[in-house]
């Protein structure tokens, strides 16, 4: 065992400190937002039964807004590519790498070929390393 007391030891409190705070921030960032969906759909349903497109309020404008969403069917992306592409839109079609499967194999690569990334890749992707802590409870 390394001599704990060659480092100061607060960093790791502050550490512990920081990340706690950051996962105290996501979780009220998640109510956050939870209310603002909850309270902006009660306000278009009350709009709506008024009749009423838009309303000033406290140097604010408030107005109803239809925003049109659109995501590929999970099971129909090879038809919706090949129709795309036959009604000249084939430019919204982007082949994609997950990045978090590319990282996983990628390790995998290194530890199955002597921590090197393999010639037939090497040449495609960038690689980079990062020390971090690793922090779990302890007694």
């Amino acid at each position: 065992k390394k001599m704990e007391n060659s480092i100061d030891l607060q960093m790791a409190d502050r550490l512990q400190e920081l990340r706690d705070e950051k996962e105290q921030l996501e979780l009220s960032l998640k109510e956050t937002n939870a209310l603002i969906e909850s309270v902006e759909q009660d306000l278009v349903a009350a709009m709506l039964t008024a009749e009423l497109d838009s309303f000033k309020r406290n140097g604010h404008t408030y107005s109803l807004k239809v925003d049109t969403y659109a995501s590929a069917k999970a099971d129909k992306k090879p038809e919706l590519f090949e129709a795309l592409r036959a009604n000249n839109a084939g430019d919204l079609v982007q082949e994609q790498v997950n990045a978090n499967s590319l990282r996983a194999f990628v390790k995998e690569l290194k530890a199955n070929n002597d921590d090197e990334i393999p010639e037939w890749i090497v040449d495609y992707i960038n690689v980079y390393d990062k020390t971090k802590i690793a922090v779990r409870k302890s007694n």
